[in-house]
């Protein structure tokens, strides 16, 4: 539902920022400011479409398959990092949170994030919030998808398999 809510924002801006440079044009030069504000959000409305895409893990490689754009699968051979994501909230940050689902309940937020390459443009925005540069990633959480501490495990094994098969054939 995220996803399909920001695609519907992006639309939105799509529109509005157009719009606002008309009226800007037309007489009304506040606008040509609220469209520079509106222009400069839709960056963090794409990563809404691409941060957390769900996941399909085989020993050959990942299979990205997000709502929006298109799957992609990629070999371990191309994933270039595994790292730590930090775009997650800390849990100090998270006191309605933790209130709501209880202490005993409550989990801190916890992910990782794939350096991938190969990944379209779309990607890059998360790489440059991620502190990447223009590096495309993914991020895998365990806010946004299930059975997360067997995904990671997963992940990291066959992830160290291709880089051993690979460090092995040179």
């Amino acid at each position: 539902m995220t996803q399909y809510g920001a695609a519907a924002l992006l639309a939105l801006i799509a529109l509005s920022v157009p719009l606002q440079i008309v009226l800007a044009f037309a007489g009304a030069p506040v606008f040509a400011l609220t469209g520079l504000f509106t222009l400069l959000l839709a960056p963090f409305v794409l990563l809404l479409t691409t941060a957390t895409p769900a996941v399909t893990v085989a020993p050959e490689g990942i299979m990205v398959q997000p709502r929006l754009w298109r799957t992609h699968s990629i070999p371990w051979h191309q994933v270039a990092a595994i790292k730590p994501y930090p775009l997650l909230p800390p849990a100090d940050a998270e006191i309605s949170r933790r209130y709501l689902a209880g202490r005993s309940r409550y989990r801190p937020a916890e992910g990782i994030m794939l350096v991938i390459p190969g990944l379209p443009a779309q990607y890059r925005i998360a790489g440059l919030l991620a502190g990447e540069g223009f590096r495309p990633v993914i991020a895998i959480t365990n806010r946004t998808h299930a059975h997360y501490d067997v995904l990671v495990k997963k992940i990291r094994s066959f992830h160290d398999a291709a880089q051993e098969r690979a460090g092995n054939s040179t």
